[in-house]
């Protein structure tokens, strides 16, 4: 181990991809005969690089890339303590002389939780947002097989649709928080390393395009952040950050299980000099699952599979006083939805370039990130037995994108100060053909989507007058312009404000309290404007003449910390006004028609609770609940729609996990989901009914680096709906092995 690799501090990704470094300047210790050796690792069994390791009358040394460290000791025995950012402190006794001592770090409890996504910056401020952070050995010690399917174990986190993102359509993986749902669309802004994962034309999330293998942390903040990140986070901000290349790290995943289910996951990176290097890959196939309800299945019925291939590549350079990054990235996937006729796939190419540096006593960042994807669909009319099919429309999507912006950032004593500005724009010209609906022939091809453009100013400032209190204020001012590729659609330019100011005081030691006040906006997607769907009998048509959401809320919360005991709760309130729902305007024992609307106001409100408890070293019991009551309310103009409840937005939600992490046995963990009814409509007329789904995991390590693990999802195989018109179930129990590797 160099001396360079001793003095390497931690070296975080903060959102949107900006470097912060704090060099460790602790110079380690000569272990001695009589010292203590050993490895710090998380509970996957990953190796910790930079952790700070402590010894009772000794010094402090930092780990190496490997996790490795060696430490003077003396006496008949020793305590030896590590802690790592993002990691709860861990102690364990050993005898001087002990070589191969392993220190397992859990994560850190949700007091000890810090995220930066919500700042935005390189300042990690006392935040007054609510958000959960789950770290890579959270994600990799999970029975969930997706990222989607992990998510759900934060609070109020909703997808359009139940099913995960193995067999789900695209379409239907738009998420909300808080119960802010009422259609398809994305209300929340998902980013990977700053750049949008929404799709660009309806604001959907492929959950998949970053590799399993590449993800240091999710962060995922709730409540509305337009100030900050605009018209797309409306509910909440969800960012995922791959690891830096700042040190040597190849990381990799290969398994396979039921469903003839395949995965192979790999990241590698490493500097050289002032040049960092990273690259990471992706690839997954299934057979999936016949999706449609035993009871109401016909010959039409078949495995919904999917097969995906994902990568992206890094190069950064440092000067001294600046850094560049580029970064390029493409996805392909392929889906068969359940019938013969009805497939997608999608085709994303994105490349995206950052810049920082340092001006006028602050920090400097540009950015700007464009590409181009396409998307293809088809649908089709089943027949009453679902014994027969026709080709009824099918639709190429292709869109060219790009977003842009700038900000400074600079200290003023305790304070800190931010100014930025962005902008993005779109470019779709999807073509339709419609078929007949008895004979599946074309009788007509229709071009849909159009133009849009918007751009921003925006500021914070955070005010520390007390070594307890935080004050962080902040506005942006944004304009949108829509112009559709029809000259019968009317065109859109809208100008909007939205404010936030935040409060957080540290009441003690072990009790902050926390709230925040906010204002904000969502536009609406080119496909809510011009795209039209059909999903079994159910056909749901666009509306050009849709206006922006406008949501005005607050939260506020208290965190207590006492011992192994964390407890967060968090009680919200928001009107969404001029909601976008999709509204029942005509229905039939064959068809049911639906069109996208502006219904009025959805009032979301309830309470959030996230706890954390370590009994024991080797265990962790954490849980959450989360009460949501979202209604209709104020919609004169679609009176029906009165008190009804909102639609893919349960009551309640509750999650409990324990973990268990032996270095010397295995580790173990079962995470319990239960998720109250919902409805399928804004008529409050189909119901989808509660459920609860166990999954379980264990892994044990081989030596090397090498680590065997087994998982179960859905452990008591519970049937769930997942949609209604065909009755449509959830992903059943499913077995999947297989090995990772860590390196070095």
């Amino acid at each position: 181990m160099t001396e360079r690799q001793r003095a390497l501090g931690l070296v975080y990704r903060v959102s949107g991809g900006l470097l912060l470094s704090g060099l460790v300047g602790v110079a380690p210790l000569i272990a001695q005969a009589s010292g203590v050796g050993g490895t710090v690792v998380d509970i996957s069994g990953a190796p910790v690089p930079g952790a700070t390791v402590a010894a009772t009358g000794a010094g402090v040394v930092v780990t190496g890339d490997d996790g490795q460290f060696e430490i003077a000791a003396a006496g008949d025995a020793v305590s030896v303590t590590a802690t790592a950012e993002g990691f709860a402190p861990s102690t364990v006794e050993a005898t001087p002389g002990t070589a191969d001592l392993v220190v397992v770090l859990h994560p850190a409890p949700v007091f000890d939780t810090v995220t930066v996504t919500a700042s935005r910056g390189d300042e990690r401020l006392d935040s007054a947002a609510s958000t959960t952070v789950l770290s890579s050995a959270d994600l990799m010690n999970m029975g969930a097989g997706a990222l989607d399917d992990a998510l759900r174990n934060t609070p109020g986190f909703t997808l359009f649709r139940r099913q995960n993102s193995r067999v789900a359509n695209p379409t239907a993986q738009g998420v909300s928080l808080r119960g802010l749902s009422g259609s398809g669309a994305s209300r929340t802004l998902v980013l990977a390393d700053g750049v949008p994962l929404n799709d660009p034309f309806g604001s959907w999330v492929y959950w998949n395009r970053i590799p399993e293998a590449a993800i240091d942390r999710v962060e995922v903040v709730r409540g509305a952040m337009g100030d900050l990140y605009g018209a797309d986070a409306v509910g909440g901000v969800i960012q995922v950050l791959t690891f830096d290349p700042n040190r040597l790290r190849v990381r990799g995943t290969g398994e396979y299980g039921a469903h003839e289910t395949g995965r192979a996951s790999a990241f590698a990176g490493g500097q050289h000099g002032r040049l960092t290097l990273s690259g990471a890959g992706e690839w997954l196939d299934t057979d999936g699952i016949v999706i449609v309800a035993e009871e109401e299945r016909g010959a039409v019925d078949i495995p919904a599979g999917s097969d995906y291939r994902t990568g992206f590549a890094t190069a950064g350079y440092e000067g001294d006083t600046w850094r560049l990054e580029g970064r390029a990235s493409a996805y392909d996937e392929d889906r068969s939805n359940g019938t013969p006729v009805q497939i997608n796939n999608t085709d994303w190419h994105q490349f995206a370039g950052d810049a920082s540096g340092l001006v006028a006593g602050g920090a400097w960042r540009a950015r700007v990130a464009g590409g181009s994807q396409t998307f293809f669909q088809t649908f089709s009319a089943v027949g009453d037995d679902r014994n027969s099919e026709n080709l009824v429309r099918d639709q190429h999507a292709p869109a060219d994108f790009v977003n842009y912006g700038a900000e400074w950032v600079r200290s003023l004593g305790r304070h800190t100060l931010m100014v930025g500005g962005e902008g993005k724009r779109i470019d779709s010209l999807a073509v339709e053909t419609a078929n007949s609906f008895a004979t599946g022939l074309p009788t007509g091809t229709f071009e849909l989507g159009g133009e849009e453009t918007s751009g921003s100013i925006f500021g914070q400032v955070a005010l520390v007058p007390g070594d307890r209190l935080t004050v962080v204020l902040g506005a942006r001012g944004d304009f949108w312009d829509s112009n559709p590729a029809s000259a019968a659609d009317p065109s859109h330019a809208v100008n909007f404000f939205s404010p936030r100011g935040s409060i957080a005081y540290q009441l003690s030691d072990d009790v902050a309290l926390r709230g925040a006040a906010y204002r904000a906006y969502r536009t609406p997607t080119l496909n809510e404007l011009h795209r039209g769907f059909r999903v079994g009998n159910i056909v749901t048509n666009p509306n050009p003449l849709l206006e922006p959401e406008r949501l005005t809320g607050f939260d506020g919360g208290v965190l207590v910390n006492h011992g192994r005991a964390s407890l967060r709760v968090t009680g919200f309130f928001n009107h969404l006004d001029d909601a976008i729902a999709n509204i029942t305007v005509a229905t039939t024992p064959s068809l049911i028609t639906r069109v996208r609307d502006n219904a009025g106001r959805i009032r979301a409100a309830g309470v959030e609770i996230e706890s954390d408890y370590r009994p024991h070293p080797l265990w962790t019991v954490d849980g959450h609940v989360a009460l949501t009551s979202s209604t209709f309310l104020d919609t004169p103009e679609l009176p029906e729609l009165e008190g009804n409840r909102v639609p893919q937005a349960p009551r309640y939600e509750i999650g409990t996990g324990v973990t268990f992490a032996d270095p010397a046995l295995a580790t173990v963990s079962a995470h319990l989901r239960i998720v109250g009814a919902q409805f399928d409509d804004d008529q409050n007329e189909l119901e989808l009914g509660e459920y609860a789904v166990v999954d379980v995991y264990a892994s044990r390590g081989l030596g090397h680096g090498l680590n065997a693990f087994i998982a179960v999802e859905n452990l008591f195989d519970q049937t769930y709906e997942v949609r209604t018109n065909p009755t449509t179930t959830g992903w059943p129990r499913t077995m999947r092995a297989g090995v990772r590797v860590f390196l070095p």
